[in-house]
This record gives C-alpha cells, structure tokens and sequence, in this order.
C-alpha cells in the first residue's frame, strides 16, 4: 500500500482576552479543518507544518510543540493509501488571514474562531483528536482555564 506524509497546525493566538485559532474551509468542502500539506523531499514535518500554516492561512507563526500525528486509509483512483499527518502547535506572529496568491487554490475561507469552538466545529475525527491535544497542552501551560467537573450527584435515600 502506498504511503503518504502530511503535517499541519494549530495556530493560536490571544485576542482580547480570548483564545482563538486559524481553521481552513478546503476547497469545495463544506467543512472546516486544520491547515496541512504533503510533506516535499528534504523537508521535516515541521518545516512542512510553518510552510503549510504559512501557505493555507497567510500567517507566519512561531512552532511551541509537537500534537502528536493522525494516521489514516484513504482510497483514490482506485487505490488505498495510508497516510500519516504529523500536528504542531504555533503561536501567531504576524500576518493576515487569507491564503496566499497563486496558481492553485486549495483554501475556500479562512477564520480565526474561539478555542472553545474549535473541536465541535472541525470535520475531520482525526483533527477534532488533535485539536483536543492542544486545548490539553494550553490547559497544562496555564493557558486556559481547567475544565469544569460535572456535579456528581448522588440518589437520595429513601428516608426510614
């Protein structure tokens, strides 16, 4: 089976007291993903990842950690492929959202959204995995607030 390497970002950035990240809405999909690309000969998935971000959103960012990577079996023309994505998280640095000018357009829309919105809102499983990493790591950093605990409620007895 043939293989494939893509990598892609979580690009953060505060504003205004908030949290908010950089998704995509790929060409023709009606969809919202995570900016990512095949990885080019001599590149490293990191590299590919700041290219990619760089290429699909218009933002130039700064990488703070690896997410880890998603791996999956897609058919094209007839043929499986396996195809690993390896995810980092950047932190905006400069730049407007918009996909860079060129031959190929491979990005509908660009937005930045509220990290709170971010798992729910992707479309891929993989990506929402990934996006839920990041909001761990921010969660580890300090960064966000810790999750609220349920309320654990308890069956009341019956009284005698």
């Amino acid at each position: 089976m043939p293989r494939e390497a893509s990598a892609g970002g979580v690009v953060i950035r505060e504003s205004g007291g908030t949290w908010e990240v950089a998704v995509i809405r790929p060409h023709g999909r009606p969809l919202w993903a995570l900016p990512k690309g095949h990885v080019d000969p001599g590149e490293s998935p990191e590299q590919t990842a700041s290219r990619e971000v760089h290429e699909e959103t218009g933002l130039t960012a700064t990488l703070i950690a690896p997410l880890g990577e998603i791996r999956y079996v897609y058919q094209f023309r007839g043929q499986r492929i396996f195809k690993r994505v390896h995810f980092f998280l950047f932190r905006y640095q400069e730049g407007a959202l918009g996909p860079l000018p060129g031959p190929r357009v491979e990005v509908d829309e660009v937005r930045w959204v509220p990290m709170a919105q971010l798992v729910p809102m992707l479309g891929y499983k993989g990506e929402k995995a990934v996006a839920s990493r990041a909001v761990r790591w921010m969660r580890s950093q300090g960064l966000l607030p810790e999750a609220p605990v349920p309320a654990v409620r308890t069956p009341e007895k019956d009284g005698g």
